[in-house]
């Protein structure tokens, strides 16, 4: 019954800490663009008091969860495993939240929302993981299968060029589409683009070797979305016979990541800050997506396997 219990609660604890951690993404997108723009000076205090109790909110829920997991739930390892991810996260976020603000340092800015994707994306898996527990041991827990690993390694990937982009504002950079200005890639590619420690010239003005970084993260970017949007695509479609509960799900994350796709274009052609507020948006949106078809694979196929074994010992 305590078990039961338990479960419950963490499910709605990871449930409401996800959303708090996406309102929480959602304000740190708007606040970094805001303030680069000296815009909407009166949006960034309520927005601002917005983040803060999220955060707290968050740090709340983190603390519950590692109460049951490590208490009444301490059997299951993996839970245990998440909790401590997410208090070590938060302390993490914690400290970097303190050199956040002012600071024009990518490396600052790529913490903070790798951080928070990651708990945005543990908090989803462990409230899978507590809504499941019902069902027989062998199948209580989801665990990704080396398709959705794969597919999820590749979206992190797609995360991070993204908040270098946001953090250099190399969005601004490239206003064509699909190509740059003329060219589909820079004549020399500077690996100094991807340097997170490196802080960009302000735009305008910048000097032109700043700007060829600038193009070349932006159209890295571009084609790592392509990259991405081909492999959860080949889920989707390649795997319909062979694992058809992946390529179901997977469908779903192709389908976000069109989306995704059309808010880039939106990001592109508008400039506006609202806009790329709901690029970062639909792109925490879409990482929920992944974590649940990456662990719904594997779910699904144990499923099956535990059904077949059933069916063979009545027999």
């Amino acid at each position: 019954m305590a078990e039961t219990a338990a479960g419950q609660t963490l499910a709605r604890s990871a449930t409401w800490g996800a959303v708090l951690v996406f309102i929480v993404l959602v304000a740190s997108a708007f606040l970094r663009l805001a303030q680069a723009a000296e815009a909407w000076p009166d949006a960034i205090v309520i927005v601002r008091f917005a983040h803060r109790i999220a955060a707290a909110g968050v740090g709340f829920l983190v603390l519950v969860i590692a109460l049951v997991c490590w208490s009444v739930r301490r059997r299951q390892t993996g839970e245990a495993m998440a909790a401590a991810g997410l208090v070590v996260l938060t302390i993490f976020l914690s400290v970097l939240g303190r050199a956040t603000p002012g600071s024009e340092l990518p490396a600052v800015t790529l913490g903070n929302l790798l951080g928070g994707m990651a708990m945005l994306g543990l908090l989803w898996w462990l409230r899978l993981a507590a809504r499941n527990s019902r069902l027989p041991p062998a199948v209580a827990v989801p665990d990704a299968s080396v398709f959705g690993w794969v597919g999820l390694t590749l979206l992190v990937i797609q995360l991070a060029l993204g908040a270098l982009v946001s953090a250099s504002h190399s969005a601004a950079s490239c206003t064509t589409f699909p190509d740059c200005h003329g060219f589909w890639w820079p004549s020399d590619m500077p690996l100094a683009a991807l340097d997170p420690r490196q802080i960009f010239e302000p735009l305008p003005g910048a000097a032109p070797g700043a700007e060829m970084q600038r193009q070349a993260l932006h159209m890295l970017h571009r084609f790592g979305a392509v990259v991405v949007l081909a492999y959860w695509s080949f889920l989707a479609f390649g795997l319909r016979a062979r694992r058809p509960a992946t390529a179901r799900a997977s469908a779903l994350v192709t389908l976000m990541l069109i989306a995704e796709v059309v808010l880039g274009f939106a990001v592109v052609g508008a400039g506006a800050i609202l806009a790329a507020v709901a690029h970062n948006a639909w792109a925490a949106l879409t990482l929920l997506t992944a974590v649940r078809a990456a662990s719904q694979s594997r779910l699904a196929e144990e499923a099956s396997v535990s059904a077949a074994c059933q069916t063979v010992t009545s027999k």
